[in-house]
C-alpha cells in the first residue's frame, strides 16, 4: 500500500520540513516566539498520549526565541529560531540529562554536549528533551524515570529506540528537527518505525562529547557510536549535517572536516545495489515485498537497481565482529563484580550456545590479543566495503526485520538490557526469533563506520510505515543524502501519522 503525499511542499502545515519553517522565519512570515508556541500547542494536544517530550525548559526557550526575533536579517544563523527537541542521551543546559537512569534523574549538566552546542550556536531554540530506554540500549523507549513512549502511528506500538522519543517527536509535529545517536540502529530503527528520515553519520565526523553513555565524567569515545540528525525531509538532514560536522575538540587545533559532494546529481547516474535477503539476516516477507516495490519505483525513475548486489563479505563474520565490538563497549559502564561474574561463567558455556547473554560473556572475557583480532577483522571489512563502493554508489537494505512491533515490557526487571532481551522475541514470518537479532541489519553499516540514511519507502505493512537504509561510502555522507533528496522530490516522502495530523 502506498502512502499518499499529504504534506505538499509550500504548505503551512505544522508538518512541513524545517527548511520551510526557516524560510518563513527569515522572511518574517512567522516569528520564533509564534513558531515555538505553535509547536508547544501540538505538544499539549498529543504528548499526553505519546509521551515523547519528557522535560521542557520553557523559560530558556522563550528567551532564545525572543532573542531570535530581535535579530536583523544579516545576523540570522542557519537554524535561526527553529524549535527543537533533543534526545535525552545528550547533556543540555537547563534540563536534566538522565539517559533513562533513575540515578541520573537529578543530573543537570553545566555544559551543552558538543553537538547540542553547535545546534544552539546555529540558532536552534531548544525547548525539550525526548525519551529513551535506560542506557540507550533497546528498541522500546521506556524507562523508570519518564515511562513509556508510544508510536504516533499506533499507540500500542513501540516508536523504536534508542532515539524513539526523538522519532516520535518529529513524526507527531513536536519538532521538525532532532538530534539522535546510533550504535545499534538507534537513529535508523525509530526513523523506520515512525516513517521519518534519519541519518547515521560516518564515524568520527560529528563530535559526541557530552553524550551518555559513557556516564557523566567518564572521558571515552565509544567505537562505532555516532550522533546524527532526524527530520521529516532528507534536505533537512543535510542542513543539520552541515551544522553538526566538526572535529572532536582535542583535534580541532589541526584538523577540519569536509564532507565531499555527492557522487552524482541525477538519479539515473547512481549505481545502486539492493540486499533484502532473509538468507543473510532475518527480515519479514512483507517488508521484503515493500522494499521490492520501492525498488520498482526507483526503476520507473530510471535508476538501475541490482538485486543481490553487495560486498563480498562473510556476513556471519561481519555480524559476530560487530557484536564482539559492541559488547566490549558495555564493559565501560558495568560494575567490576558484574564483569567478574560474566567472565567466570565463560568456561562453563556450551560451544553451541549462541544466546546473547553468552555472546556478552564471551566478549567481556576477551583478552587484549583476542580483541586485536576483532579489530583486524574490522580492518578487512573496511577494505571489502571500499571495493564494493568502487563499483556501486549505494546499497539499499532493510533497517529492521519488521515494522514497529507492540510494546514489550517483559524483562524490565532484568539486570541489564541483554538479559532483558532474552525475555522477549520478535515475530518474523510468523515465527519467534531472538529479540536482539534486530541488531543484524543495523550492524551492516555500523561495523564498517559507514554512513546510512533511513528513508520512508511510501509503503505500509499492517498500517505501519516501512523504511530502508541507504548505505553509502565511508565519509561520503552526501551521496546517500542526495539520493534520498532526489527520490523525495520525485516520489514524496514523509506523511503525518493519521492520529496526529
Amino acid at each position: 500500500m502506498s502512502i499518499p503525499n499529504e504534506s505538499a511542499p509550500g504548505s503551512r502545515s505544522l508538518f512541513q520540513p524545517a527548511s520551510q519553517w526557516l524560510s518563513m522565519l527569515r522572511d518574517r512570515r512567522i516569528g520564533a516566539v509564534e513558531l515555538l508556541e505553535l509547536h508547544l500547542a501540538q505538544v499539549a494536544k498529543h504528548n499526553p498520549d505519546i509521551n515523547a517530550v519528557v522535560v521542557q525548559d520553557l523559560e530558556g526557550a522563550f528567551a532564545a526565541a525572543r532573542e531570535a526575533d530581535s535579530r536583523s536579517l544579516s545576523e540570522m544563523p542557519p537554524l535561526h529560531g527553529l524549535p527543537m527537541t533533543i534526545k535525552d542521551t545528550f547533556e543540555v543546559t537547563g534540563m536534566p540529562a538522565t539517559c533513562g537512569f533513575p540515578f541520573l534523574a537529578s543530573h543537570r549538566p553545566e555544559l551543552d554536549a558538543d553537538p547540542v552546542a553547535r545546534l544552539r550556536s546555529a540558532g536552534a531554540v531548544i525547548y525539550g528533551k525526548t525519551n529513551v530506554p535506560p542506557g540507550a540500549f533497546d528498541w522500546q523507549s521506556s524507562n523508570p524515570v519518564y515511562g513509556e513512549t508510544c508510536n504516533p502511528w499506533d499507540l500500542t506500538r513501540s516508536p523504536g529506540g534508542s532515539s524513539g522519543g526523538p522519532a516520535a517527536s518529529v513524526a507527531a509535529g513536536f519538532a521538525a528537527l532532532e538530534l539522535g545517536s546510533d550504535i545499534g540502529g538507534s537513529i535508523r530503527c525509530p526513523a523506520h518505525f515512525c516513517g521519518i528520515y534519519g541519518h547515521k553519520t560516518s564515524f568520527g565526523i560529528v563530535p559526541i562529547r557530552g553524550h551518555i553513555p559513557p556516564l557523566p565524567g567518564h572521558l571515552m569515545r565509544p567505537e562505532m557510536g555516532v550522533a546524527g540528525p532526524m527530520a521529516r525531509s532528507a534536505f533537512d538532514l543535510e542542513l543539520a549535517l552541515d551544522v553538526l560536522t566538526a572535529p572532536e575538540q582535542l583535534e580541532s587545533t589541526a584538523w577540519s572536516v569536509r564532507v565531499p559532494p555527492s557522487r552524482h546529481e541525477r538519479l539515473q547516474d547512481f549505481r545502486v545495489g539492493l540486499l533484502a535477503d532473509s538468507s543473510i539476516f532475518a527480515v519479514d516477507a512483507n517488508c521484503i515485498n515493500a522494499i521490492e516495490e520501492y525498488a520498482g519505483d526507483l526503476r520507473r525513475l530510471g535508476v538501475r537497481v541490482d538485486v543481490g548486489a553487495g560486498p563480498h563479505i562473510d556476513w556471519k563474520m561481519s555480524y559476530e565482529t560487530y557484536i564482539a565490538t559492541l559488547f566490549q563497549l558495555m564493559a565501560g559502564g558495568t560494575p567490576t563484580p558484574v564483569l567478574q561474574q560474566y567472565v567466570a561463567t565463560v568456561g562453563q558455556l556450551a560451544e553451541d550456545d549462541h544466546s546473547y547473554p553468552t555472546r556478552l560473556a564471551r566478549a567481556l572475557a576477551l583478552r587484549h590479543y583476542e580483541y586485536v583480532e576483532v579489530t583486524a577483522k574490522r580492518e578487512l571489512l573496511y577494505r571489502q566495503w571500499r571495493d564494493f563502493f568502487s563499483r556501486y554508489d549505494l546499497l539499499i537494505c532493510p533497517v529492521m526485520p519488521t515494522v514497529a512491533y507492540p510494546h514489550d515490557r517483559r524483562g524490565h526487571e532484568a539486570p541489564n538490557a541483554i538479559e532483558a532481551g532474552e525475555a522477549r522475541t520478535m515475530v518474523i514470518n510468523g515465527q519467534p526469533r531472538p529479540y536482539f537479532d534486530g541488531l543484524q541489519w543495523p550492524s551492516v553499516a555500523t561495523v564498517a563506520n559507514l554512513p546510512a540514511t533511513a528513508v520512508p519507502t511510501g509503503r505500509l505493512v499492517d498500517g505501519l510505515p516501512v523504511g530502508v537504509q541507504l548505505i553509502g561510502p565511508y565519509l561520503e555522507d552526501r551521496t546517500p543524502l542526495r539520493f534520498a533528496q532526489l527520490v523525495e522530490q520525485a516520489l514524496g516522502g514523509f506523511t503525518p501519522p493519521p492520529t496526529v495530523a
